[in-house]
Order: structure tokens, then C-alpha cells, then sequence
């Protein structure tokens, strides 16, 4: 079947039939594959990569390579991502592929794929990747609330300003359990949220819903977010007339001072400044500052590579000073955080690159979904009101698991 042919057959469906035919021909092939839906859009992309293993490396956006980017949230080398490769992407209506010259192998795998995208596969129960052996513990309320602790007397001791820690939920999944049906239902539920589903061999699948921009690229400039603060939601009120209290006012401002502190190092002249303004993430509101800079395109790609750098991992889900605050985390916090407060996303599709800190999110394990939360940690911080600000935040995913923080421990 030429392509052409399986374009059009592939039009033809509707949206649920064509993101669960690209799922399943990857895993048949077992490929990586990540989707997608941009905030405020309506249409889910995907991309696969019919390498294996998929490439790992620093990101370069001078290299103008058309990928999905995803990374941890510490990695060696440093910086380094997993860059899916564009072999295949879906820009929501279309495909639009070539079929791989490299390795035998690669062009086996993509052959796997084809043949599997077009058959009319019986309908059985989704399955999913699964990660290599990940350090995992999931600390208990009375755990959290001295970690929380020991941050806030590290604070006082070090005079740093502050540390994020953060902690996993594990969640059962709830019978015939779907990872593409999860996506959708993302989509719907946050349409504000960058909302993903990565799955790659021997890494595992994530879903997520993040409203943190680590970074977006455009053919005229680069934005990008200074993101803190959180509370439930108010029912009854609009967002601009929300009430924050001062440790959460000066958690945000810490962080747009960090980023303001970044663009003058970089020497960055004429940055736009837009905040900050509450913004609504699902169950739960932030403080938010955006920060806009127009550049020509190789001034504009070289400050993404220093933003990449510099500003990851983001002082909103590390700490500053950002060194300090690692030690602290990497020394206490437990686990291992992986992909959770990494970032993720696409670049160079159609002349854009739109990356997010990888929040509100969630592994898949065998039987359960392990959920990651995490809360900004000053000396105000209050550890009681860490840890309830820690399960507003773990309510996104449980939503739509059908669960509940206190049913699942």
C-alpha cells in the first residue's frame, strides 16, 4: 500500500481510532512514539522513531532537527535527552512519513509498523511499555512532612532561598486500564495544559499535564515562564480576583527574579514582561510571569541551547541557588525522580519548538500508576500545608484514574 493510499484510509478515522492505531503499530513494532496536544488546541500530533535505542545526547536546537525531546530531570551526560526522531509525525489531520534508509534493522522496524497501521487488528486490552529497574519509594504523610523539615532547617543553615521537594503517589490502575483513552481524556479534561503520552522501549510511558513552559520558540522569538505558587482553585471567583498569601507571593517572585537574572547574564536586551497573573492548572491556580524576547533566528536558537543550560532544572522545581538546592534534593528526597521535573516536547516542527517542565504526570508500572508531586519549600513554608498542597496537585492525575490519594494509600 503506497503512502498516499494509507494517508487517505487514515483520514478517514476519527481521532480516538487514529492515535489508538498509531499506539498499537508502534508497540507492534516496538517503536518509540510520543503524542501530543498544545494548550488552547484541539488536535493531538504524534511522532515516531523507528531507531532503537532512540538517540540520547545533549539538545543542540542549532542542528534544526525536526524531534520530540524528552528529559530527565538530572542526566549524564548532562543535558542529555531522548530526541525522538521524526521518521513519522501526525500533525493531527495527516501523516506524513518517509521510510527509514538506515539500518536494516530500522527499516524492519518500520516496515513492522506499516504493515501493523493498516491491518484490522482485533480489539484486546493496551499494553505499555515498561521502565528498566527505577530507584522508587513513596513516602507516607508523616515521611513528607519531615522531609519538608529538614528542607526548611537547611534553608535557615545555608541561607539559600529555596528547595523543592517532591514525592511519588503510587495509584492501582483500574481495570482494562487504556494509556490512549488516559491521553484523551487529558486532552479534555486540561485544555489549557500541554498534555503528552511518551512511550519508549526499555524507558516506559508517562502521561502528563503540565502548565509550566520551560520554553517556545516561534519565526520571530523565545518565550518563557517563571511558574510558583499553588492553591485549590476558588470556586466562586474569577482568576483575577484571587487572593495569595506572602510566602506564595514571594515563591513566585523569586523565580521571575531568577529568570530576569538569566536574560541580563545573557545579555539580552528589550525582554518583554507579562505578570504576574493567576492562571488555573485543572483542580489548582499559579502565579505566572511570562517573559517574551524577539531575535534573529541563529541569536534566537543559540539563547534556547542557554536557556537549556542555565535554566533547567527551572528554580520552580529544583530550588535556587540551583546548585545548592540539587545537592539537597539528590541527597534526601529518596527516589529517583527520572523524567518527572525534566522537560518535554517538540522542536522544529514547522519552524516552531515548544518545550514544557514535565509536571503533573505520571509512570506506568505494571498494575499501578506511579504518580509525582512536589512542592517549592522557603522558610514560611508551612510542612502541614506542603503536604495538602503536594495531594491538590496529585488530584490532576487521580482524575482521571477514577481515584483517590487516600483510597490508593
Amino acid at each position: 500500500m503506497t503512502h498516499k493510499n494509507i494517508d487517505l484510509q487514515f483520514t478517514q478515522l476519527d481521532v480516538e481510532r487514529r492515535i489508538g492505531k498509531l499506539y498499537d503499530a508502534a508497540v507492534a513494532s516496538n517503536s518509540a512514539v510520543a503524542f501530543w496536544r498544545l494548550p488552547g488546541t484541539s488536535q493531538p500530533q504524534a511522532m515516531v522513531d523507528f531507531n532503537h535505542p532512540v538517540r540520547f545526547a545533549p539538545v543542540d536546537f542549532l542542528e534544526r532537527r525536526s524531534a520530540f525531546i524528552f528529559a530527565p530531570f538530572v542526566s549524564e551526560p548532562a543535558g542529555a535527552a531522548f530526541q525522538l526522531q521524526a521518521d513519522l509525525w501526525f500533525d493531527g489531520e495527516r501523516l506524513h512519513s518517509h521510510r527509514p534508509n538506515g539500518s536494516p534493522a530500522r527499516a524492519e522496524r518500520a516496515e513492522r509498523f506499516f504493515t501493523a497501521l493498516t491491518a484490522d487488528a482485533p480489539c484486546a486490552p493496551r499494553g505499555w511499555y515498561r521502565a528498566d529497574a527505577t530507584r522508587t519509594h513513596a513516602a507516607t504523610e508523616d515521611e513528607f512532612i519531615a522531609l519538608v523539615r529538614k528542607a526548611i532547617d537547611f534553608i535557615r543553615a545555608s541561607g539559600i532561598a529555596k528547595v523543592v521537594v517532591s514525592r511519588t503517589v503510587p495509584v492501582p490502575l483500574p481495570p482494562q486500564f487504556d494509556p490512549v483513552k488516559t491521553f484523551l481524556s487529558l486532552c479534555t479534561r486540561y485544555p489549557h495544559a500541554f498534555v503528552s503520552l511518551t512511550a519508549i522501549p526499555g524507558v516506559g510511558v508517562w502521561l502528563g499535564a503540565t502548565p509550566e513552559v520551560l520554553l517556545t520558540l516561534d519565526h520571530e522569538g523565545l518565550t518563557t515562564m517563571a511558574l510558583a505558587g499553588t492553591q485549590q482553585r476558588p470556586a466562586d471567583l474569577p482568576l483575577d480576583q484571587v487572593q495569595w498569601g506572602r510566602k506564595e507571593i514571594v515563591e513566585q517572585e523569586m523565580v521571575a527574579d531568577y529568570v530576569r537574572s538569566f536574560f541580563a547574564a545573557a545579555g539580552v536586551a528589550g525582554v518583554e514582561e507579562r505578570g504576574p497573573q493567576t492562571v488555573a492548572a485543572g483542580s489548582v491556580v499559579h502565579l505566572q510571569t511570562l517573559f517574551r524576547v524577539n531575535l534573529p533566528e541563529a541569536e534566537r536558537l543559540a539563547l534556547a541551547n542557554r536557556v537549556l543550560d542555565e535554566l533547567h532544572p527551572t528554580s520552580a522545581v529544583c530550588g535556587m541557588p540551583k546548585r545548592k538546592a540539587l545537592a539537597f534534593i539528590l541527597a534526601h528526597e529518596g527516589y529517583d525522580r527520572s523524567f518527572y521535573s525534566g522537560f518535554l516536547g517538540p522542536v522544529h516542527i514547522q519552524g516552531r519548538s515548544s518545550l514544557y517542565v514535565n509536571l503533573r504526570c505520571m509512570r506506568l508500572g505494571v498494575d499501578q500508576a506511579h504518580l509525582y508531586v512536589g512542592a517549592g519549600i522557603t522558610i514560611d513554608s508551612d510542612p502541614v500545608a506542603e503536604w495538602r498542597e503536594t495531594a491538590l496537585k496529585a488530584e490532576t492525575m487521580l482524575a482521571v484514574l477514577g481515584a483517590s490519594e487516600k483510597a490508593s494509600g
